[in-house]
């Protein structure tokens, strides 16, 4: 386990590491007594309480170690699709952030089962420490975990990743306000968050954000920059791809329609104006700080933001 201090995520108290898994410090919680034990599975903490918390997660999904390797049509889609412009240069700006006054900077990427794709130099950035968590066992998982309930001790991190995530969380802003709470001071954080997609993950799939509202979310932080990411362009692919699902049936035959389609749709990606980056983009971009004090953003000033074409 790589150096990092954990907390009951029921009650936040300190953690003590037996044999067998993790007891919680505290001895009113339930989490101190052997039996609601937090177990260790592949070297990796399961840090769910699923009796304290409200949570979807479960002990035994976490206990499951899922291989992610690249799909049969990973390469090919990386081809036609290519990777997002936006994510790589946005990415490129949060590792030179975090290592800018820091040493050896400490980054929390939530979502971190798998490589998120444009993330390449994050991930093999020698000078940056990341802790991985997510709500299964991967290679690239360090912590099993809720998102809304981050078992890691206050003021911890430098920076923090989370990309493709929030869609899938209950309670966006109870993850963000974990965000915010594990994160150091002038520390930095970088979101990814769909506007124009369809749903994806089945039943674990709520939520969608327009620029603003993606904005708003994070309104505890100040701004370094806001944008959309993949344009009108991509919205198309998505929409004929679950067309194409619907009345086939075959997510197959959806998947490589859609691809086909998309690069079709390659050329016209320069053509789409700035302006629909706010009204009708994929997806959103947040990338932050963690001031030293606190100032919410007004109504006003977030309408002042907007950058569209309306």
């Amino acid at each position: 386990m790589k150096e990092i201090n954990l907390c009951c995520p029921a009650c936040r108290s300190e953690l003590t590491k037996c044999k067998e898994g993790y007891l919680c410090s505290q001895e009113e919680c339930p989490h101190s007594k052997t039996a609601n034990m937090f177990p260790i599975s592949n070297d990796i903490p399961i840090l769910i309480s699923e009796t304290q918390t409200d949570t979807v997660c479960s002990l035994g999904s976490g206990k499951s170690y899922v291989e992610r390797p690249f799909s049969e049509l990973s390469t090919l889609k990386k081809l036609l699709a290519g990777e997002s412009k936006v994510t790589k240069q946005n990415c490129n700006s949060f590792v030179d952030l975090v290592t800018k006054s820091v040493k050896r900077p400490k980054v929390l990427v939530i979502g971190g089962g798998e490589k998120g794709v444009g993330t390449s130099k994050l991930w093999e950035a020698k000078s940056i420490e990341i802790i991985s968590l997510d709500i299964y066992a991967s290679n690239t998982t360090d912590i099993v975990c809720d998102a809304h309930y981050i078992p890691i001790e206050d003021n911890s991190f430098d920076g923090v990743w989370i990309q493709a995530v929030l869609e899938h969380v209950v309670e966006p802003t109870k993850v963000v306000s974990e965000i915010y709470r594990v994160l150091k001071t002038n520390g930095i954080v970088y979101a990814e968050t769909p506007f124009m997609q369809q749903v994806h993950e089945g039943a674990y799939d709520f939520t969608r954000y327009t620029v603003l509202g993606h904005r708003y979310l994070f309104k505890e932080f100040e701004m370094i920059e806001i944008g959309g990411n993949k344009g009108p362009d991509l919205v198309l692919v998505w929409a004929l791809r679950y067309f194409v699902w619907s009345l086939t049936r075959s997510r197959k035959l959806a998947r490589i329609v859609g691809l086909s389609f998309g690069l079709l749709m390659r050329p016209f990606a320069s053509l789409m104006s700035k302006g629909s980056m706010f009204d009708a983009s994929s997806g959103v971009f947040f990338l932050g700080t963690k001031a030293q004090s606190v100032s919410t953003i007004r109504h006003k000033d977030l309408i002042s933001l907007y950058k569209g074409q309306f």
